[in-house]
């Protein structure tokens, strides 16, 4: 009795890894039927996938939402919608989800140089085109039968704001010589200010179209985009005076350009018919929390009901596009479960199992108050390097080629390495690398080796067979999920994502790309590897408490930053880093921003790290999935600056 309870235990946990894969599984393409379902508003929603060639040479991709029942017969009101700087048209689900199960068509492109987009043609006007591509989609809509070219609107995020601004007012002018033109009737941006013509005078000012605004009361970026301190302050500043007329608006008030009178739902109606509707709301959110806020969504709807359809439509609380976010969230959490599970799986057959072998003893047992403090001294300078140099070399990596806008940083977009958002972790990834490795090492020769510590113990000593099998399973793992992603955006038409975290397909122009990053990855998550497994973890201590200990040394120094930042920003109304070393006086709004990815994929892989090297005992396996993983994460949609597409 006892003897079979014991062989069925043995069992058990020797095919958990199988069971953990097949729940990966089932959990990558239940959220992958979920979000399909609701991108799709229950299959009432078509979604096409589309490229075509615009008047600017350039290529533009986008997503097409076509709700059931329109027709040349029966034309729908349609949007068009960008997104902002390093995204892609999926980070504007949100918005095309809820507005397109109200009957809007809606056509969510990826600006020029993001996601599937090329440049334009250096040929054609240098290769400009502030509008980055809106001005295109706004007369791809002559093509859709279905569509009521009197009633389009245009939204956007940040970057995405100020082009759509850009594309209205370049078809306003081209309207002027080709009645043929199409124009928009509304423009919302969203996390941007209105654009001024050089003369410091509303851009639009000549022409009628409704125009408001959706700005958080904590967006990062007031001083930049409207040049007050606070986001909460807006409303008295000169874009916002040529915006809406006049000076101190209400927020979340309706109003007729140049007129400070209030006015109600139904006179907003009445304005909106006759292209004077003015309005800026502003929810209690920073940047990136506009790509998830029930109230930003329901700005923008109760906008183009207004605007576009008479308020006849669906109240604007009816939304479930976090259905949709729930759904690929949920793949992308299977996803890394099925990173790790299907390794485990993997070393399992024959040719793998020549890896497994015991986790060697660490370099660090705490026996004594003497040890202790030594470890979390140790423990804590490690913490430091990463958030004293964050910002210095992230800096403001803005550099978009189709609007001829660079900011220098430390290392600056090139042919070689063309990604300006990656290029200061691939920075940061080789100096705390190293920084880290000669801590590590520092440790190791003067305290470490005296207690009979050796190389056997960093679990760096493998045979080169050896380390070249590391190397096959984690090619073989990474292989296994990107087919998963693959799976999912050709069968469910979405990928894996939540909030503004994010991992896509890559096109063949990117492949090259991704091998040129690799191994600033490589070099960072070989290194970490070593010194979370073999130093941060704890000879005599629990399993979970290394565990905890491993994941916030990963990412611990660059949270700090992150809530001082954000709890001063909730608080005040300002960040307590506002600029970044370099360059001088130069906001570090979008440092701030990118750094929301790291303080997620930074634990998921420390998390991986130790269950690979646990099962390995040494820091190849672990380092080869990290690098192959994360390099993905990294610059899978990110925009890119230079001509490589």
């Amino acid at each position: 009795m006892n003897m079979s309870v014991t062989q069925a235990t043995k069992a058990k946990v020797k095919n958990i890894a199988a069971i953990v894969t097949c729940a990966a599984l089932v959990l990558i393409l239940f959220g992958a039927a979920l979000a399909q379902w609701a991108h799709t508003s229950g299959g009432k929603v078509q979604i096409e996938d589309i490229r075509f060639v615009t008047e600017d040479g350039g290529y533009l991709r986008a997503l097409l939402y076509i709700p059931q029942g329109v027709s040349p017969e029966a034309k729908a009101p349609a949007v068009i919608s960008c997104h902002g700087y390093n995204n892609t048209a999926e980070v504007q689900d949100l918005n095309c989800v809820e507005l397109s199960k109200r009957g809007y068509v809606v056509m969510a492109i990826d600006a020029y140089g993001h996601g599937h987009s090329k440049f334009p043609d250096p040929q054609i006007n240098d290769g400009l085109a502030a509008d980055m591509g809106t001005y295109a989609a706004l007369q791809y809509m002559k093509t859709l039968p279905y569509v009521d070219l009197d009633r389009i609107g245009m939204t956007g995020h940040s970057m995405g704001s100020a082009a759509i601004q850009d594309g209205a007012f370049r078809a306003f002018e081209a309207q002027k010589e080709d009645p043929d033109i199409v124009v928009p009737a509304a423009i919302l941006p969203t996390a941007n200010s209105f654009n001024l013509d050089a003369d410091g005078e509303l851009l639009l000012k000549d022409y009628p179209v409704n125009l408001g605004a959706v700005y958080g009361q904590f967006d990062e970026w007031a001083l930049g985009m409207w040049g007050t301190v606070k986001g909460s302050d807006l409303n008295t500043t000169p874009k916002a005076i040529a915006g809406m007329g006049f000076s101190g608006c209400e927020y979340d008030t309706y109003y007729r350009f140049g007129d400070n009178t209030p006015i109600d739902r139904a006179q907003a109606i009445e304005a909106a018919q006759e292209k004077e509707l003015r309005i800026v709301y502003q929810p209690p959110h920073d940047h990136p929390m506009m790509h998830f806020s029930a109230e930003a969504v329901g700005d923008v709807v109760d906008f183009f009901d207004i605007t576009l359809t008479g308020g006849t439509g669906t109240p604007a609380s009816e939304q479930t596009w976090f259905i949709k976010q729930l759904g690929t969230g949920l793949a992308m959490i299977g996803f890394f479960i099925f990173i790790g599970a299907f390794g485990m799986l993997l070393l399992k057959a024959p040719f793998f199992q020549t890896m497994v072998r015991e986790e060697p003893q660490g370099l660090t047992t705490v026996k004594t108050g003497k040890d202790r403090i030594r470890y979390w001294l140790i423990y804590v300078v490690g913490l430091l390097p990463a958030p004293l140099l964050y910002n210095w070399f992230v800096g403001y990596s803005i550099d978009i080629v189709a609007q001829g806008r660079t900011v220098p940083i430390l290392l600056p977009a090139s042919n070689l390495l063309p990604l300006p958002c990656v290029n200061g972790i691939y920075l940061l990834n080789i100096v705390t690398g190293l920084i880290a490795l000669a801590l590590y090492l520092a440790v190791f020769f003067t305290v470490s080796r005296k207690l009979g510590c050796t190389a056997e113990n960093m679990g760096i000593r493998l045979p080169g067979k050896q380390i070249g099998k590391a190397a096959l399973l984690a090619i073989a793992v990474f292989g296994a999920g990107y087919l998963l992603l693959v799976i999912c955006e050709q069968f469910f038409g979405v990928d894996f994502r939540f909030f503004t975290l994010s991992i896509k397909t890559l096109t063949a122009a990117k492949w090259p790309i991704y091998v040129r990053y690799l191994p600033s990855f490589l070099l960072f998550f070989l290194i970490s590897s070593m010194t979370l497994n073999t130093f941060t973890r704890v000879n005599n201590y629990k399993e979970w408490v290394n565990v905890l200990l491993i994941t916030f040394s990963s990412f611990g120094g660059l949270l700090v930053l992150h809530l001082i930042d954000y709890i001063s920003l909730k608080h005040t109304g300002v960040k307590v880093f506002q600029f970044v070393p370099f360059t001088a006086d130069t906001t570090a709004a979008l440092a701030g921003v990118l750094l929301w990815g790291l303080l997620f994929i930074l634990p998921v892989a420390a998390i991986l790290s130790r269950l690979y090297f646990k099962k390995t005992g040494s820091i190849w396996a672990g380092g080869f999935v990290n690098a192959l993983v994360v390099t993905l994460f990294a610059i899978s949609n990110t925009v890119v600056s230079a001509y490589v597409l």
